[in-house]
This record gives structure tokens, C-alpha cells and sequence, in this order.
């Protein structure tokens, strides 16, 4: 069995301990200010030479390209139509859907009233209708009927007049028929078309919607516009 003896005093065993832990200290040491100059001198590359670099070439693309575009025949012109095709669907959307008025004659036109003619104007939101009934009394329901007509839309249900100022302008009759003129003026939101319109006519009138008949629509339009014509004597 061998004997082993630790001739060294406890003196030079801790003293051995402290350089260990010195050269292990320096050793990190060393190492992290060898990462912090590294990623320092990175940084100083990126910031001082490739940003530089960078931008320069940036710079000098944005003025070549300048160059090629202010070389372009009339580009002042092309710039300015590009900007007006961008405004369009904003211009679509603000625009006055006049064809609704198709949708809302057959609501408030009585059956025995037709329309011979019909001016529209948005600038003004007027709007003047002439036509032909069969009595005066259709006529007065007629413009009743488009006094008391309100809408809603489908953001609102408020009730709000469609039609305004609604006068009889002109009427005349004879043993056969009547004929009218209409003036009223309109809610532009009738024919926005940002909103769903609907219409809501007096129940104690009866248009030609509530009719319905294959005919009432399709002879809505059938009206004259002047004064009734007189049936020559001796025909049937």
C-alpha cells in the first residue's frame, strides 16, 4: 500500500488557487473586450462606410431616374391625367344615380296617371314631370302622394320628405281626359349612391306598385304632355 504525503504548506496550495482564478479572470476578460471591439468596429463599418454607400447610391439612382422621367415628351400632361384616373372611383362614388328615379316612379305614380314627360335637374334638385290622367281628381293624387312620400336609408330610419315644394304647375282637361304638369323639388340623398334608399309612400294611395299588373309599369310612360286631344265627332 503505498503513502502519499502533501509536502506543499496550505500557504502555497491557496496561493496556486489565486492564480488559477487570476489567469481564468483575465482569460473572460480578454475574451469580452475582444466581442465589444469586434461588434465596435462592425458598427463603425455599417454606420461609416456601407450606410454611406448606401445612401450615396440611393441618391444617385434617385437622380438618374429623375433624369429619365424629365426626358419623357409631356410628362407634366401624363402626370396630370394619372392623378385625374386616381380621383375617379371617388368621383364614381359622389355621383348622382339618376336611374333610381326608374325604381321610384312606380311607387308614387297613381294607376290612372301616366308620364309623357320628365326633366331632371341634380344641380338644381328639381325635378318637373308632365303627363296625362284620366281625371283631374288622379292628378291631385298624384301630387298628394309625392307631397307625403318620405324615405329612410339603411344607416337611418328616419323619416325624411323625398319631395319638397311639390306644385301643379299646369292642368287642363276635357270630357275625355286630364293632362298636368308637375314642379317639386328632391332630397339629393334619393339618388346618392353611398346609400340604400327606401321609399315610403302614403298606404291610402294606389300606385302602381301595389297594383302590380303586367301593364301598370310597362304603361307608365304612355302619358302626353300637352293638352288632352279632343275625340273627333262621329267615332266611336
Amino acid at each position: 500500500m503505498a503513502v502519499q504525503f502533501n509536502l506543499l504548506p496550505d500557504v502555497k496550495l491557496e496561493f496556486d488557487r489565486q492564480q488559477r482564478t487570476k489567469r481564468l479572470v483575465v482569460a473572460v476578460s480578454s475574451l469580452t473586450v475582444g466581442v465589444v471591439v469586434t461588434l465596435f468596429i462592425i458598427s463603425f463599418v455599417i454606420v461609416d462606410v456601407l450606410q454611406k454607400q448606401l445612401l450615396t447610391s440611393a441618391s444617385n439612382d434617385i437622380t438618374k431616374y429623375s433624369n429619365n422621367i424629365k426626358k419623357i415628351d409631356n410628362i407634366e400632361k401624363i402626370l396630370t391625367i394619372q392623378n385625374q384616373l386616381n380621383s375617379l372611383p371617388s368621383l364614381h362614388q359622389k355621383k348622382h344615380l339618376t336611374s333610381l328615379l326608374f325604381d321610384y316612379l312606380p311607387q308614387v305614380t297613381p294607376t290612372n296617371v301616366n308620364i309623357g314627360k320628365l326633366d331632371l335637374d341634380t344641380g338644381a334638385s328639381t325635378l318637373t314631370i308632365s303627363g296625362t290622367a284620366d281625371t283631374v281628381e288622379s292628378i291631385n293624387k298624384f301630387v298628394d302622394t309625392l307631397k307625403f312620400t318620405s324615405f329612410t336609408t339603411a344607416d337611418d330610419s328616419t323619416k325624411n320628405p323625398a319631395f319638397i315644394n311639390v306644385v301643379l304647375s299646369k292642368v287642363d282637361r276635357n270630357d275625355k281626359a286630364a293632362s298636368y304638369t308637375i314642379d317639386a323639388g328632391f332630397d339629393t340623398s334619393l339618388f346618392d349612391a353611398t346609400k340604400k334608399v327606401s321609399l315610403v309612400v302614403p298606404k291610402e294611395t294606389t300606385t302602381r306598385s301595389i297594383i302590380n299588373t303586367p301593364d301598370s309599369t310597362s304603361n307608365l310612360f304612355n302619358g302626353q304632355t300637352g293638352k288632352p286631344a279632343t275625340q273627333p265627332q262621329g267615332t266611336q
